[in-house]
């Protein structure tokens, strides 16, 4: 990837995750990268396939941070999982609740009203609620959580009540939604 594709992806991933795809205009995001008009017309036909790069972007990150957390074998299926979803705690503390989850974000805003969003928003969720599956699997493997838990459907309620937890932390400005989460997962769930 060129340096200027990269410089107008890493301003437009950070301003899509503050304001939205919609809320956030070319001029501001080749503003911020320090970059002429022309240079984003070199890399991307239009908005769009800016937006459908930024989605690999993201999708690029979570799985570098998955793979990161999620498939070090050295550590419990239980340990990894609640690895992964410390990381985005403290990633979301640190940014004082600002942005949430750029797959959720982009979903609510363009699931509904653009079908290559939607396609590529869907294909980065089964990709975590993929390592979030081979957590719960190694764990059950291990005797780590009961052989009664299905595991498909257990890591389809943790993804899908993860990013709900995210949308009422960007609300309510505290990582309690995050915390609660955590001790159902952990304390209740997969007891």
């Amino acid at each position: 990837m060129s340096h200027t594709k990269e410089k107008i992806l890493s301003a437009g991933a950070r301003l899509v995750r503050e304001k939205g795809f919609n809320h956030t205009g070319l001029h501001e995001v080749l503003k911020e990268a320090g970059v002429p008009k022309g240079s984003f017309y070199f890399h991307f036909e239009n908005k769009e396939s800016f937006g459908l790069a930024l989605l690999d972007v993201y999708i690029s990150f979570f799985e570098t941070e998955m793979n990161r957390i999620m498939l070090d074998k050295s550590k419990s299926g239980l340990v990894r999982l609640k690895g992964f979803l410390d990381f985005f705690k403290r990633t979301l503390m640190k940014e004082q609740f600002i942005g949430g989850c750029p797959l959720g974000n982009l979903a609510q805003e363009m699931g509904d009203i653009n079908e290559k969003f939607r396609k590529k928003i869907a294909l980065g969720l089964e990709k975590i609620e993929s390592k979030i599956l081979g957590c719960l699997q190694d764990s059950q493997d291990a005797g780590e959580i009961p052989d009664s838990i299905d595991t498909n459907s257990a890591a389809a309620f943790i993804l899908n009540s993860w990013e709900g937890a995210i949308v009422r932390v960007k609300v309510e400005k505290s990582i309690q939604p995050l915390e609660l989460l955590d001790d159902f997962i952990f304390n209740k769930i997969l007891k």
